[in-house]
């Protein structure tokens, strides 16, 4: 076998390893879009949730601009825009690499999206998708309507990424999180600083690396790297107020982590996790003493008796639950919930049971939620949409 062939295999291997966030998942691009929306589908406790758009497959992120007015990816390649009831298609965006290698997993694809903190004067959005190249890419462009003009690619990763969020820390620098995976022999790609993949970047808003990010051990300038040893981030949220980056992450079986992100710090992976890999073998021999030496280990994780599998993070603040301010929710994908984290009184909720594939969770101006659930989930027959909730 020739060396290029077995190293593609090989880098399969790690990519499916990786994805027990995106199992049976089939590659299905949606049909014609409807405008005949149902009305409210779903009670749980109280919360009231309403349908606000269907037709998606996995649309994977939203970016609220105002009450009646949002964008949201698709991840197989469609850029959507709703407004005051309507949803358009956004023409002209950059062409996304989406495929089903086994087990109908869909990988790569379109993925987050994030608008510039002066969106209402410059009009810029920043979107992160796997490339052509197969290779992990933010652009920018300005939405015109319902077009996307003056594209312009601004970071590209040197690999792929299972996962991928966006978060603004000021006007001028984003974070943008590049995934990757590994089972049960995880590769070291993530403590590589030579790799992108397994890594938290930091960026100014035209791509340019900022001069006051981490010097790492054994480089000699600053990098876009602002910290390391991550398998999957998919969600990001940063706490303007406080001025934290907060990431949750996927474990392998079990090992699902919320952390806080401090520049230039090792997060662990595939040193320590508390998961274990999918043939219950250990991902290490290191003791949680031994890697509080070397790592940051998180604020919470998640045993493989609850398998949160998260996708998208959101603190409320100032939201219509006021209970539930303060706390972080985010989608988790295994098991189909929306739940809720009280870093407080470190307790988990699931807000809502079995409501499908949550992959983010947005919150509106009036203080209202919005959260997006992949097609087919919980049942076969499921469009992927998105649910407005408010409380009854």
């Amino acid at each position: 076998m020739k060396p290029y062939t077995q190293a593609a295999i090989l880098l399969l291997f790690v990519i499916l390893a990786s994805c027990e966030d995106e199992e049976n998942q089939v590659l299905q691009f949606p049909e014609e879009i409807s405008d005949d929306i149902p009305e409210t589908i779903f009670a749980q406790g109280l919360v009231e949730i309403r349908t606000v758009a269907t037709g998606f497959n996995i649309p994977w992120a939203i970016e609220v601009i105002d009450n009646e007015d949002f964008l949201c990816t698709d991840r197989t390649g469609k850029l959507y825009h709703y407004q005051n009831g309507e949803l358009f298609s956004i023409n002209n965006i950059p062409q996304s690499y989406s495929f089903t290698p086994a087990n109908n997993l869909v990988l790569g694809g379109l993925m987050d999206i994030s608008l510039h903190p002066e969106f209402s004067s410059n009009k810029l959005v920043y979107i992160s998708y796997v490339a052509n190249d197969q290779k992990l890419t933010v652009a920018r462009f300005k939405l015109q309507g319902d077009n996307a003009e003056n594209v312009e690619m601004i970071f590209k990763a040197n690999g792929i990424s299972v996962g991928s969020r966006i978060s603004w820390e000021n006007d001028t620098h984003f974070f943008v999180s590049v995934g990757m995976g590994g089972d049960p022999f995880p590769e070291p790609g993530a403590q590589d600083l030579l790799n992108d993949r397994g890594k938290i970047h930091r960026l100014m808003e035209d791509g340019r690396i900022p001069t006051d990010n981490p010097i790492l051990s054994g480089t000699f300038e600053p990098s876009s790297i602002w910290s390391f040893g991550h398998r999957n981030p998919q969600g990001m949220h940063y706490d303007k107020t406080n001025q934290v980056l907060y990431s949750n992450e996927h474990g392998p079986l079990g090992g699902d982590e919320l952390n806080v992100i401090i520049k230039g710090e090792n997060y662990g992976w595939p040193l320590f996790s508390h998961g274990l890999n999918y043939n219950f073998s250990p991902v290490s021999f290191m003791t949680e003493i031994e890697a509080l030496e070397t790592t940051v280990l998180p604020i919470k994780y998640w045993g493989y008796d609850l398998r949160v599998s998260p996708s998208g993070l959101l603190k409320l603040e100032d939201s219509n639950f006021k209970s539930w301010n303060g706390s972080f929710l985010m989608g988790s994908l295994y098991p189909q919930n929306l739940l809720r984290y009280n870093p407080e009184t470190d307790e988990t909720e699931i807000v809502l049971e079995k409501v499908g594939r949550v992959r983010d969770v947005a919150q509106l101006p009036d203080g209202d939620l919005l959260i997006s659930i992949d097609s087919r989930s919980p049942s076969p027959s499921d469009s992927g949409r998105i649910l407005r909730l408010s409380p009854r």
